[in-house]
């Protein structure tokens, strides 16, 4: 099944950059973007993704509330932690809180096409 992605980051820009990215994949989908967690969560029980994408810095609530708010109401659906920072500290609390990958928005956009695949091809 190919992937109906969610994208949830505070940064618009960095939206609109992963929306072109995905979106120039054949048969992938971005079924919603939100700017925060709170939002996300909202957005994620109308579209139904079947992957979803967030970052951990955002207002309102952060990533990793979010994350498991969300691993709660959808344990099946795959979480991505897009990311400008990483610690062992956080990759502890983000694999508590559901997420299975953190990238680093420093690292090469491919390598979040592959984790996006890879997982899509997972959860199927």
């Amino acid at each position: 099944m190919p992937p109906r992605i969610l994208i949830i980051d505070d940064s618009s820009q960095v939206r609109n950059v992963m929306r072109r990215l995905f979106e120039s994949e054949p048969g992938w989908l971005v079924c919603g973007e939100a700017n925060n967690g709170k939002e996300g969560i909202e957005m994620a029980e109308r579209v139904h993704p079947n992957l979803i994408i967030l970052d951990l810095s955002m207002p309102v609530m952060n990533g990793l509330e979010a994350a498991r708010n969300l691993h709660h109401a959808m344990p099946a659906v795959p979480l991505i932690m897009f990311t400008s920072f990483q610690t062992q500290v956080l990759e502890q609390e983000a694999l508590a809180a559901g997420i299975r990958k953190i990238i680093l928005k420093s690292g090469p956009l491919g390598e979040l096409i592959h984790c996006v695949r890879v997982l899509a091809k997972d959860a199927a």
